[in-house]
């Protein structure tokens, strides 16, 4: 029996890195907006508030929007795909494990705020007042930037501040929750094979009519400068389907930003800190922590 166990244990390892293949790569330790929801000014704001929290007390939260999870293995569900991304980007402290995620999907609607397993139980509670009262208002008039921002303010003032205090004090795990987690275990070993073989299918299949044979191109992107020329540090990542004409285009930061004048010459280069976030520490550039599924979710 034991040997079984690690072996369905060894075998859920697998299929988790597996799906971690298409989960996307972070720009940033505090703000990573890849549908682009979040205004500048709102942007400056929550990164200023994360990087005063990590540096007064250590606790590494990160906002995330996306347009959906289904093109990132995230067929699964919501819950599933926030806990998988938490992991696999390892946010917070691997010691204590008080990191936290906002996740915002915005074609989707859907919205998560993932906490590390270091919280007790209190602190779900609060995430899902914060996702009432706070976050989901917002969403509904289509105010994702303030949404975003007012949740992450909250959750840094009422969740993760008091968690660096001690108030209150973290419970331990009763023994039902033992008990779910191991019941819950095999479903959950079938799910993410369903979604392994899902993910293949689609990586070689057209979503729009089902067809095989897509077209991968790569091209740098020329990013316009004011004063003329154009600069590239992220190379753009086209994936066609011939028959139909469909196309998906993804970007992919480069290692260093290059400069251009008008006439094609080069300027200057430099290392590029998108490139540089999504390198290190295994590919997230945080201190390795995890997340047991706890926290609050939301759909608008």
């Amino acid at each position: 029996m034991r040997g079984l166990f690690v072996l369905l244990l060894g075998l859920t390892l697998w299929a988790q890195m597996a799906l971690a293949q298409d989960l996307p790569k972070p720009r940033s330790v505090t703000v990573n907006d890849f549908a682009e929801v979040i205004t500048p000014e709102d942007e400056a704001a929550i990164d200023r508030a994360l990087q005063e929290l990590r540096n007064t007390t250590g606790i590494e939260g990160t906002v995330v929007t996306l347009e959906d999870r289904a093109r990132y293995g995230g067929s699964d569900g919501l819950e599933p795909f926030a806990t998988r991304l938490f992991n696999q980007w390892g946010v917070g402290d691997a010691s204590r494990n008080d990191g936290f995620m906002v996740l915002v999907l915005a074609l989707d609607r859907e919205a998560r705020i993932e906490l590390g397993a270091g919280y007790s139980p209190e602190a779900d509670i609060r995430a899902q007042d914060i996702m009432r009262g706070t976050m989901l208002p917002a969403f509904r008039e289509n105010r994702l930037s303030t949404g975003t921002r007012d949740g992450t303010e909250a959750v840094i003032s009422l969740i993760a501040r008091p968690q660096a205090q001690g108030l209150p004090p973290p419970k331990p795990r009763n023994n039902w929750a033992d008990k779910a987690v191991k019941f819950m275990f095999f479903g959950a070993f079938t799910a993410i094979f369903a979604a392994i073989a899902r993910r293949h299918w689609r990586r070689r299949h057209c979503p729009q009519c089902g067809k095989g044979k897509l077209v991968v191109e790569r091209a740098p992107h020329h990013a316009p400068r004011p004063e003329g020329g154009y600069m590239i540090d992220e190379t753009q990542i086209t994936r066609s389907c011939p028959s139909c004409g469909w196309s998906e285009t993804r970007s992919s930061p480069m290692p260093q930003r290059i400069w251009y004048d008008p006439s094609g010459e080069v300027l200057r280069r430099e290392r590029n800190p998108a490139y540089r976030a999504a390198s290190r520490s295994g590919g997230s550039g945080f201190g390795g922590g995890s997340s047991r599924g706890g926290g609050a979710s939301g759909r608008w």
